[in-house]
């Protein structure tokens, strides 16, 4: 909590207990609501401004492409983008960037020919037996290599030529002429059998997915601040220096920053000082660092805010 009395600088007010030389204590709400008490003799005087700045908690998220197996795909004449959306239950993800490293593995598991490979083949022991090459018998063993080749995947990719071990073999019979029995073959490399993430394909409801973006996150703006306020604009500093080519993003709405302007664009400043127009007594900015590549890169999350203030 700090408080700018007309005329002179911010200065930080103590939270706490009175009696801890506390100058003033935050009260909360289930509902999400928040009150700010200062204490007999500590009471902002007229004209004063009081902000509070705080960080917010929500659930971790992230999102991995894979750019040049979507152009292989589109160039084989097969659908560029297949997507996958769940959430990871082992181990817990507490962060959008341990969110964002799960999504990367999945990706490089999906797209690689070798990487994590697992799943079940049927056959019967007549189709071994027809496959045999040499002598020996066709039977299958936990334990075996099994050798999968493909021609029908992009060449770009290097088609499909990969070396799992068998894990488990179910054999199934019923009384035939000739005998014949089922097999059913389950396979994985390393990689598949090892690999510790475990997901679910439920989503809760109060998780937004993050919009698509490069691998490239700016710096946030931890260290923005208020250095005025009016009836017409408030006054900010970033804190930092406008990224090469790019500038600060305003907009109304925590989510779509991108190029281009639309209805939540408030502004953007190509300088780290600016005043952010207001349009109503309770308003609400959230704002990101962004650069001049194309698409632009911004920051991974916004500085909110919350101005509350009559327009007269």
């Amino acid at each position: 909590v700090s408080s700018t009395v007309p005329g002179g600088t911010a200065r930080t007010r103590r939270l706490g207990a009175l009696a801890d030389g506390g100058e003033c204590h935050l009260t909360g709400s289930s509902a999400g609501a928040g009150a700010l008490t200062f204490y007999t003799g500590n009471a902002p005087v007229l004209g004063e401004v009081v902000a509070v700045n705080y960080r917010t908690v929500g659930r971790a998220v992230g999102r991995a492409v894979n750019l040049a197996s979507q152009v292989a795909l589109a160039a084989a004449g097969s659908p560029g983008t297949a997507v996958w959306i769940g959430s990871v239950t082992e181990p817990a993800g507490r962060s959008s960037l341990d969110c964002r490293n799960a999504a990367r593995a999945l990706v490089a598991a999906a797209s690689s020919v070798s990487a994590a490979w697992s799943g079940t083949y049927a056959t019967t022991n007549v189709a071994l037996k027809a496959g045999m090459t040499g002598s020996g018998s066709a039977d299958v063993w936990p334990g075996d290599a099994l050798l999968l080749e493909s021609a029908s995947l992009p060449i770009s990719e290097g088609g499909l030529d990969v070396q799992v071990a068998v894990r488990a073999v179910t054999l199934s019979y019923s009384a035939s002429s000739p005998d014949l029995v089922g097999y059913s073959i389950g396979f994985s490399n390393d990689w598949a059998n090892d690999l510790s993430i475990k997901t679910s394909r439920t989503v809760p409801a109060d998780a937004w997915l993050p919009a698509a973006v490069s691998p490239t996150y700016l710096a946030n703006l931890t260290l923005l601040t208020v250095t005025g306020i009016s009836a017409l604009a408030v006054s900010v500093a970033a804190g930092v220096t406008a990224p090469s080519g790019g500038g600060f993003e305003v907009r109304r709405r925590d989510f779509v920053f991108q190029a281009g302007g639309d209805v939540d664009l408030v502004m953007r400043s190509a300088v780290p000082n600016f005043d952010i127009p207001r349009a109503t007594e309770a308003d609400r900015f959230y704002i990101r660092a962004y650069d001049g590549n194309t698409p632009p890169n911004y920051s991974e999350f916004s500085a909110g805010l919350f101005v509350n203030l009559p327009l007269s």
